[in-house]
Protein backbone atom coordinates (compact mmCIF):
# COMPACT_ATOMS: atom_id res chain seq x y z
CA UNK A 1 0.00 0.00 0.00
CA UNK A 2 1.43 3.40 -0.88
CA UNK A 3 1.11 6.51 1.15
CA UNK A 4 0.80 9.78 0.10
CA UNK A 5 2.10 13.01 2.26
CA UNK A 6 -1.37 13.96 3.37
CA UNK A 7 -1.77 10.08 4.57
CA UNK A 8 1.16 9.83 6.19
CA UNK A 9 0.14 10.84 9.92
CA UNK A 10 -3.00 8.75 9.85
CA UNK A 11 -1.76 5.36 8.37
CA UNK A 12 1.81 5.51 9.72
CA UNK A 13 1.82 7.42 12.86
CA UNK A 14 -1.30 6.79 14.42
CA UNK A 15 -1.22 3.51 13.11
CA UNK A 16 1.72 2.60 14.57
CA UNK A 17 0.34 2.98 18.14
CA UNK A 18 -2.11 -0.03 17.29
CA UNK A 19 0.91 -1.98 15.91
CA UNK A 20 4.73 -1.49 14.53
CA UNK A 21 4.54 0.25 10.97
CA UNK A 22 7.13 -0.54 8.27
CA UNK A 23 7.78 2.09 5.97
CA UNK A 24 9.47 0.87 2.50
CA UNK A 25 10.68 3.85 0.74
CA UNK A 26 11.08 3.23 -3.21
CA UNK A 27 11.21 4.71 -6.52
CA UNK A 28 10.23 3.03 -9.89
CA UNK A 29 13.52 3.10 -11.19
CA UNK A 30 15.08 1.01 -8.48
CA UNK A 31 16.09 -2.12 -8.94
CA UNK A 32 17.21 -3.29 -5.41
CA UNK A 33 13.68 -1.93 -4.64
CA UNK A 34 12.09 -4.65 -6.46
CA UNK A 35 13.69 -7.43 -5.54
CA UNK A 36 13.08 -6.36 -1.38
CA UNK A 37 9.18 -5.89 -2.23
CA UNK A 38 8.11 -9.49 -2.79
CA UNK A 39 10.29 -10.29 0.44
CA UNK A 40 8.85 -7.69 2.53
CA UNK A 41 5.07 -8.64 1.37
CA UNK A 42 5.60 -12.13 1.96
CA UNK A 43 6.83 -11.48 5.64
CA UNK A 44 3.58 -9.11 5.58
CA UNK A 45 1.59 -12.49 5.14
CA UNK A 46 3.62 -14.62 6.98
CA UNK A 47 3.35 -12.11 10.14
CA UNK A 48 -0.15 -12.13 9.90
CA UNK A 49 -1.17 -8.44 10.88
CA UNK A 50 1.55 -8.44 13.59
CA UNK A 51 3.08 -5.39 11.48
CA UNK A 52 1.54 -3.06 8.47
CA UNK A 53 3.66 -2.44 5.59
CA UNK A 54 3.39 0.87 3.64
CA UNK A 55 5.02 2.15 0.72
CA UNK A 56 6.24 5.50 0.23
CA UNK A 57 7.37 6.96 -3.43
CA UNK A 58 10.30 8.97 -3.16
CA UNK A 59 9.83 10.38 -6.18
CA UNK A 60 6.05 10.94 -5.93
CA UNK A 61 7.00 12.07 -2.11
CA UNK A 62 9.69 14.47 -1.60
CA UNK A 63 8.51 15.87 1.23
CA UNK A 64 8.81 12.71 2.99
CA UNK A 65 11.67 11.49 1.46
CA UNK A 66 13.58 15.00 3.04
CA UNK A 67 11.42 14.62 6.07
CA UNK A 68 13.12 11.35 7.09
CA UNK A 69 16.36 11.99 5.40
CA UNK A 70 16.28 9.41 2.89
CA UNK A 71 19.82 9.34 1.42
CA UNK A 72 19.56 5.98 -0.29
CA UNK A 73 17.07 3.36 -1.29
CA UNK A 74 15.34 1.05 -0.80
CA UNK A 75 15.31 2.29 2.68
CA UNK A 76 13.11 0.57 4.97
CA UNK A 77 12.09 2.48 8.85
CA UNK A 78 10.23 0.75 11.50
CA UNK A 79 7.52 2.84 12.99
CA UNK A 80 6.61 1.88 17.17
CA UNK A 81 4.45 4.39 19.43
CA UNK A 82 4.81 7.47 16.87
CA UNK A 83 8.63 7.18 16.37
CA UNK A 84 11.19 5.46 14.05
CA UNK A 85 12.52 2.82 16.42
CA UNK A 86 15.09 0.42 13.91
CA UNK A 87 15.27 -0.33 9.78
CA UNK A 88 17.55 -0.71 7.32
CA UNK A 89 18.86 0.10 3.83
CA UNK A 90 19.11 -1.71 0.65
CA UNK A 91 17.76 -5.28 0.01
CA UNK A 92 17.87 -7.86 2.75
CA UNK A 93 17.49 -11.29 2.79
CA UNK A 94 14.11 -12.19 4.75
CA UNK A 95 16.03 -14.39 7.57
CA UNK A 96 17.80 -11.33 8.11
CA UNK A 97 14.70 -8.92 7.92
CA UNK A 98 13.03 -11.26 10.53
CA UNK A 99 15.83 -10.71 13.40
CA UNK A 100 15.25 -6.82 12.87
CA UNK A 101 11.03 -7.29 12.86
CA UNK A 102 11.80 -9.53 16.14
CA UNK A 103 13.24 -7.08 18.51
CA UNK A 104 9.67 -5.20 18.18
CA UNK A 105 7.63 -8.26 17.51
CA UNK A 106 7.11 -11.11 19.42
CA UNK A 107 6.65 -14.14 17.85
CA UNK A 108 3.26 -16.59 18.55
CA UNK A 109 6.11 -19.39 18.50
CA UNK A 110 8.33 -17.85 20.88
CA UNK A 111 4.78 -17.18 23.38
CA UNK A 112 3.65 -20.59 23.11
CA UNK A 113 7.46 -22.02 24.14
CA UNK A 114 7.36 -19.80 27.11
CA UNK A 115 4.08 -21.02 28.55
CA UNK A 116 4.60 -24.51 27.62
CA UNK A 117 8.20 -24.04 29.40
CA UNK A 118 7.44 -24.99 32.97
CA UNK A 119 3.98 -26.68 32.74
CA UNK A 120 4.91 -29.51 29.95
CA UNK A 121 8.94 -28.57 29.05
CA UNK A 122 8.77 -31.73 26.48
CA UNK A 123 6.14 -30.12 24.14
CA UNK A 124 8.04 -26.62 24.59
CA UNK A 125 11.03 -28.50 23.51
CA UNK A 126 9.18 -29.63 20.17
CA UNK A 127 8.52 -25.96 19.43
CA UNK A 128 12.09 -24.96 19.57
CA UNK A 129 13.18 -25.04 15.80
CA UNK A 130 10.61 -22.91 14.93
CA UNK A 131 12.74 -20.29 16.74
CA UNK A 132 15.86 -18.39 15.52
CA UNK A 133 18.15 -15.84 16.99
CA UNK A 134 17.92 -14.41 20.45
CA UNK A 135 13.94 -15.72 20.75
CA UNK A 136 15.80 -19.06 20.27
CA UNK A 137 18.60 -18.37 23.17
CA UNK A 138 16.11 -17.45 25.21
CA UNK A 139 12.98 -19.97 25.09
CA UNK A 140 15.87 -22.60 25.50
CA UNK A 141 16.73 -21.08 28.78
CA UNK A 142 13.24 -21.61 29.79
CA UNK A 143 13.03 -25.10 28.96
CA UNK A 144 15.72 -26.15 30.01
CA UNK A 145 14.82 -24.67 33.25
CA UNK A 146 11.88 -26.34 32.95
CA UNK A 147 13.26 -29.56 33.13
CA UNK A 148 15.70 -29.01 35.44
CA UNK A 149 12.59 -28.36 38.23
CA UNK A 150 10.25 -31.16 36.88
CA UNK A 151 10.19 -33.55 39.47
CA UNK A 152 12.00 -35.84 38.56
CA UNK A 153 14.49 -33.56 36.52
CA UNK A 154 15.47 -34.49 33.42
CA UNK A 155 19.02 -33.45 32.80
CA UNK A 156 19.62 -35.27 29.36
CA UNK A 157 16.80 -32.97 28.15
CA UNK A 158 18.05 -29.85 29.81
CA UNK A 159 21.11 -30.34 28.49
CA UNK A 160 20.24 -31.21 24.78
CA UNK A 161 18.09 -27.02 25.23
CA UNK A 162 21.88 -26.03 26.90
CA UNK A 163 23.30 -26.86 23.91
CA UNK A 164 21.27 -25.03 21.53
CA UNK A 165 22.64 -21.54 23.32
CA UNK A 166 25.97 -19.97 22.19
CA UNK A 167 29.13 -20.05 24.51
CA UNK A 168 30.03 -16.92 23.93
CA UNK A 169 27.90 -13.79 22.87
CA UNK A 170 24.68 -14.53 24.24
CA UNK A 171 22.95 -13.04 27.16
CA UNK A 172 22.39 -16.94 28.60
CA UNK A 173 26.06 -17.84 27.73
CA UNK A 174 27.30 -17.50 31.39
CA UNK A 175 24.09 -18.98 33.04
CA UNK A 176 24.39 -21.91 30.11
CA UNK A 177 27.99 -22.60 30.81
CA UNK A 178 27.74 -22.52 34.89
CA UNK A 179 24.29 -24.85 34.41
CA UNK A 180 26.12 -27.55 32.18
CA UNK A 181 29.10 -27.71 34.40
CA UNK A 182 26.63 -28.20 37.32
CA UNK A 183 25.63 -30.97 35.62
CA UNK A 184 28.65 -32.85 34.28
CA UNK A 185 29.65 -32.44 38.00
CA UNK A 186 26.74 -34.48 39.18
CA UNK A 187 25.54 -31.15 40.88
CA UNK A 188 21.87 -31.18 39.53
CA UNK A 189 19.91 -31.04 43.16
CA UNK A 190 22.38 -27.72 43.86
CA UNK A 191 21.66 -26.06 40.69
CA UNK A 192 17.64 -26.71 40.74
CA UNK A 193 18.03 -25.12 44.11
CA UNK A 194 19.41 -22.04 42.49
CA UNK A 195 17.10 -21.42 39.73
CA UNK A 196 14.25 -22.60 41.79
CA UNK A 197 15.23 -18.99 43.33
CA UNK A 198 14.24 -19.40 46.98
CA UNK A 199 15.99 -17.28 49.27
CA UNK A 200 15.76 -19.58 52.21
CA UNK A 201 17.03 -22.47 50.29
CA UNK A 202 20.19 -20.70 48.16
CA UNK A 203 21.64 -18.97 50.81
CA UNK A 204 22.44 -22.00 53.20
CA UNK A 205 24.39 -23.45 50.29
CA UNK A 206 26.34 -20.17 49.41
CA UNK A 207 27.37 -19.88 53.14
CA UNK A 208 28.42 -23.70 53.05
CA UNK A 209 30.40 -22.98 49.62
CA UNK A 210 31.81 -19.90 51.25
CA UNK A 211 33.02 -21.43 54.07
CA UNK A 212 34.52 -24.57 51.75
CA UNK A 213 36.62 -21.67 50.39
CA UNK A 214 37.99 -20.38 53.24
CA UNK A 215 38.93 -23.61 54.68
CA UNK A 216 40.21 -24.95 51.21
CA UNK A 217 44.26 -24.95 49.84
CA UNK A 218 42.26 -25.32 46.30
CA UNK A 219 40.63 -22.04 46.42
CA UNK A 220 40.42 -21.38 42.78
CA UNK A 221 38.63 -24.76 42.15
CA UNK A 222 35.71 -23.41 44.87
CA UNK A 223 35.76 -20.08 43.86
CA UNK A 224 34.56 -21.56 40.54
CA UNK A 225 31.52 -23.20 42.32
CA UNK A 226 30.70 -19.46 43.66
CA UNK A 227 30.95 -17.71 40.35
CA UNK A 228 29.21 -20.73 38.75
CA UNK A 229 26.53 -19.94 41.24
CA UNK A 230 26.34 -15.62 40.78
CA UNK A 231 26.12 -16.45 36.92
CA UNK A 232 23.15 -18.60 37.51
CA UNK A 233 21.47 -16.16 39.87
CA UNK A 234 22.54 -12.99 37.86
CA UNK A 235 24.69 -10.55 38.52
CA UNK A 236 22.01 -7.97 39.63
CA UNK A 237 20.26 -10.36 42.11
CA UNK A 238 20.77 -9.20 45.75
CA UNK A 239 22.36 -12.45 46.71
CA UNK A 240 25.30 -11.97 44.02
CA UNK A 241 25.76 -8.48 45.23
CA UNK A 242 26.30 -9.21 48.74
CA UNK A 243 27.87 -12.86 48.16
CA UNK A 244 30.43 -10.87 45.96
CA UNK A 245 31.81 -9.03 48.81
CA UNK A 246 32.05 -11.97 51.52
CA UNK A 247 33.59 -14.07 48.41
CA UNK A 248 36.61 -11.76 48.32
CA UNK A 249 37.32 -10.67 51.75
CA UNK A 250 37.76 -14.40 51.85
CA UNK A 251 40.03 -14.57 49.22
CA UNK A 252 41.94 -11.35 49.88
Amino acid sequence: MDVTTPEFEEKVIRESHKRPVVVDSWAPWCGPCRVLTPTLEGLETEYAGKFALVKVNTDAEPQLAQQFRIMSIPDVKIFKDGKVVGGFIGAQPADRIREILDQFIVPEDYLNVLNLSQKSPAEAKALLPKLKGKRLEEAAWAVARGFLLQQPADAAAATECLQLIPEFGSAQSEARTAALAMLEDGATEELRTLLAGDVNAITPLLDQWLDNIENSKDKQKDKEIMLRAFFLLGNENPLTLDYRRKLSRVLF
